[in-house]
């Protein structure tokens, strides 16, 4: 897990340690992760050095990353951690990824004018471009998840599904906990593998629009 101490990845933590998955926590700052330590396997380093994830990726089925820049300034952090993390399966033959996008790539979608997402959104849209980019080129079994404004909303399991866009009739927001329990329905059981998958909180009890 590439990104544990924010709040999505702890929601993804929590929630895995919950369906009885075992859980390694890749992370910079250790001693972020509080009380959510309990439990897990953890190791200490930066997400954008190769050689280090790759010596944490032996023995594990999948990696998620939910690594995000922490501003709206220039940043590379999320291309150089897809880059480096590729690198690192490649390398130790774990062939499944699951990370964090933005919905704000879905143009067609007609999130925000052009105007606010050059002048608003403009590093980070770049940024995660350029992961999705590497990520898509990389030959792994990938699910980009791209979420609209997330929010600390509790678990609904109330939210809806769409590769390659925005899902009909959606909301602009997702909370953390739904996002994280698509992402490990997606690890259990494989559904959108090599798509750029939309999500959004729903109204509708329905949960899936693909």
């Amino acid at each position: 897990m590439l990104g544990a101490t924010g709040g999505t990845g702890r929601a993804i933590v929590e929630q895995a340690r919950w369906r009885g998955h075992r859980v390694t926590a890749f992370v910079r700052s250790p001693e972020k992760l509080g009380s959510l330590r309990d439990g897990l396997t953890v190791f200490q380093g930066d997400p954008r050095d190769a050689h280090a994830l790759r010596a944490a990726l032996p023995g594990h089925d999948a990696v998620l990353s939910a690594l995000g820049p922490v501003g709206l300034g220039p940043t590379t952090l999320v291309g150089d951690c897809a880059r480096s993390t590729v690198t690192a399966m490649r390398a130790t033959g774990v062939r499944r990824l699951l990370i964090v996008g933005v919905a704000v790539l879905f143009e067609e979608d007609g999130l925000l004018s052009a105007m606010a997402r050059r002048r608003l959104l403009r590093e980070v849209a770049r940024d995660s471009a350029e992961m999705e980019h590497l990520v898509s080129e990389s030959g792994l079994d990938w699910t980009v998840a791209r979420s609209p404004r997330l929010t600390d909303g509790p678990l609904t399991r109330v939210y809806g599904v769409a590769d390659g866009r925005m899902p009909p009739g959606a909301d602009l927001t997702i909370s953390r906990a739904d996002l994280a329990d698509f992402l490990l329905d997606e690890v259990e059981q494989p559904a959108h593998v090599r798509r750029m998958v939309g999500l959004a909180a729903v109204s509708a009890p329905a949960r899936r629009a693909s």
